[in-house]
C-alpha cells in the first residue's frame, strides 16, 4: 500500500534504520564506490560531486530535480527519524497549507569557522534581504549560535513547499561556494553548506510565517553518538583507533526495520 508521504533517506552506504517504504539515496555517489542501495544522487540533474561541501543536501537537490508526482515529501538520514505517526503528519499537512514538520528547536553552538558564517550573513543581507530580520531574530550575527534551530536538515512538507525552499536554499549555497570555495578543513568540517542550511530552514519558515509542527528525533545508537561527540569536543582525532572502532559500532547499529514516520 502506497504511503501518503514519500520518504527519502540520505545514506553514505550505511544501513538505514526504520526504512519501511522509504527510498534510501546514496549521497556523494559520484565520489564513492561502496553502495548498498540502488538510488544514487549522481543520476539525472545532480550536484553529487559537491557532496563534501553540501553533505546530505546533494540528496535533497536530487529529490528536488528528479522526483515527480509526490504530494508530500519526508527527508531524513540513515541514522535518525521523526517520532511522529504518519497519520498525524498527514493530518497536519492537510489542515495547515504550506506547513512544515521539523525537528524540535534546540540550542546550537557557534559555527566553527566564523568567517564562513559572516559570509552567509552578508549574502542574506545583500541578496535575500527579506530573510535577514529572521536571521537576526534567531541567531547571533557574530557566530551563528542560537536557541531556536530546527536541526538536522530533516523535515516533512509538501513537494510544492520543498521546491520553493530549494530555490532559495541552493541559490544561497551557490553563492557560498563561489565566495568560500574549497577548504582544507578536516572532512567532518568541510560541509559548510549543510551547516548553514540547518540554520536557514528555521529562518525560511519564520520569514515566510509558515505553519510549523515540531517533532522529536530518534537517533540510532544515541549513547555511541554522545561518546563520539565528547571525543570530538576533547579533540580526539577521527583516525584514533578507538574512535574508528566506535564509528564502526555505530554504523553497525543502523539496520533495516519495518517502521517509518
Amino acid at each position: 500500500m502506497k504511503s501518503d508521504i514519500a520518504t527519502f533517506i540520505s545514506t553514505y552506504g550505511f544501513r538505514c534504520c526504520h526504512i519501511k517504504n522509504g527510498v534510501p539515496i546514496e549521497v556523494g555517489a559520484e565520489e564513492r564506490d561502496h553502495f548498498i542501495y540502488p538510488t544514487k544522487d549522481n543520476t539525472g540533474d545532480n550536484i553529487s560531486r559537491e557532496n563534501k561541501y553540501y553533505g546530505e543536501l546533494t540528496g535533497l537537490y536530487w529529490i528536488w530535480k528528479n522526483v515527480k508526482n509526490e504530494q508530500y515529501i519526508s527527508f531524513r538520514h540513515y541514522n535518525k527519524y521523526f517520532t511522529i505517526k504518519e497519520k498525524k503528519a498527514v493530518r497536519f499537512l492537510k489542515s495547515a497549507k504550506d506547513g512544515w514538520i521539523v525537528a524540535t528547536a534546540r540550542k546550537n553552538p557557534p559555527h566553527k569557522y566564523i568567517e564562513e558564517w559572516r559570509i552567509f550573513c552578508r549574502i542574506i543581507h545583500e541578496k535575500y534581504p527579506d530573510y535577514y530580520p529572521s536571521l537576526v531574530k534567531l541567531y547571533s550575527t557574530e557566530d551563528g549560535s542560537g536557541s531556536q534551530c530546527n536541526i538536522a536538515n530533516m523535515f516533512i512538507t509538501s513537494f510544492d513547499q520543498l521546491a520553493e525552499y530549494c530555490k532559495v536554499l541552493f541559490g544561497i549555497c551557490r553563492r557560498l561556494r563561489d565566495e568560500i570555495g574549497d577548504t582544507d578543513h578536516k572532512k567532518s568540517d568541510q560541509r559548510y553548506c549543510a551547516f548553514m542550511a540547518e540554520r536557514f530552514l528555521s529562518i525560511y519558515i519564520d520569514a515566510n510565517r509558515l505553519p510549523k509542527m515540531e517533532a522529536e528525533l530518534h537517533y540510532q545508537g544515541q549513547l555511541l553518538m554522545k561518546t563520539l561527540r565528547v571525543a570530538e569536543h576533547l579533540g580526539i582525532d577521527a583516525d584514533n583507533k578507538i574512535i574508528k572502532w566506535l564509528n564502526k559500532c555505530f554504523q553497525n547499529k543502523c539496520y533495516k526495520s519495518s517502521y517509518d514516520c
